[in-house]
């Protein structure tokens, strides 16, 4: 195993994710059970490595359902905006039903995704599981998160009615406004990107496999969105 701990009692070599040695049964460090949501959220943005590890250590895997609940409801929002800009007419039509597609499509992207990289973490020689592979893909959502509760609720605000509109659009109202939100709604998901990049440097620290990682992650994540709003809004 190339991403490996050694037992400092047995000098054993262990997966880098165990707690305990698979030989000696010595503690290879601090157990950690639960994911501490605001102190996670602080760590991914300080140290996003640290703030894996903790997530790939953490032995209950929480919040991970809330994390796809709200970011689910944020790319089907951007869903509705691609579709807006295509022409669509009714774009929040049947809300409801779309967002329950979308974040079965998410969670469905999520889990395959994961099982991918833990194939190729196998035939490489690195040790991962699926279940860590899942969890730190999720939270690499949290700008996306931090999107709904704070951008999206701004550009409602601002623009109220409007900001589905395409006549009159929200850049015909408030153009410098406007301008500066899609700016930051483009800075989120930039955030989002470099995240998914430290999810999967956290596991193996291999930087090309972590760029080639993000990369494929959210070009195929972004084209999926737009395929949806393409099918299921326009």
């Amino acid at each position: 195993m190339k991403n490996y701990i050694t037992c400092k009692n047995c000098n054993t070599e262990n997966p880098h994710y165990q707690h305990i040695c698979v030989n000696c049964k010595s503690y290879l460090r601090e157990r950690v059970v639960n994911i501490d949501l605001w102190k996670t959220f602080g760590l991914l943005t300080e140290n996003p490595v640290k703030g894996f590890k903790n997530i790939i250590f953490s032995e209950h895997k929480n919040f991970l359902s809330l994390i796809i609940i709200i970011a689910s409801l944020k790319f089907l929002i951007d869903s509705v905006f691609i579709s807006v800009a295509e022409g669509a007419f009714e774009p929040l039509a049947g809300f409801a039903v779309k967002y329950v597609f979308m974040a079965a499509g998410i969670s469905i992207f999520l889990y395959l995704f994961s099982v991918v990289l833990h194939f190729i973490d196998k035939i490489s020689g690195y040790s991962s599981r699926i279940k860590d592979h899942f969890s730190v893909l999720t939270y690499s959502f949290l700008p996306h998160v931090f999107g709904i509760v704070s951008v999206f609720i701004i550009e409602l605000v601002v623009f109220g009615g409007n900001l589905f509109s395409k006549f009159p659009s929200p850049f015909d109202l408030k153009e410098f406004l406007a301008y500066t939100l899609l700016i930051f709604e483009f800075l989120l998901i930039v955030w989002g990107i470099f995240l998914t990049f430290m999810a999967a440097f956290a596991q193996t620290k291999r930087i090309i496999y972590s760029l080639l990682v993000s990369l494929l992650f959210n070009l195929l994540l972004f084209s999926g969105l737009y395929l949806f709003s393409f099918i299921f809004i326009k």
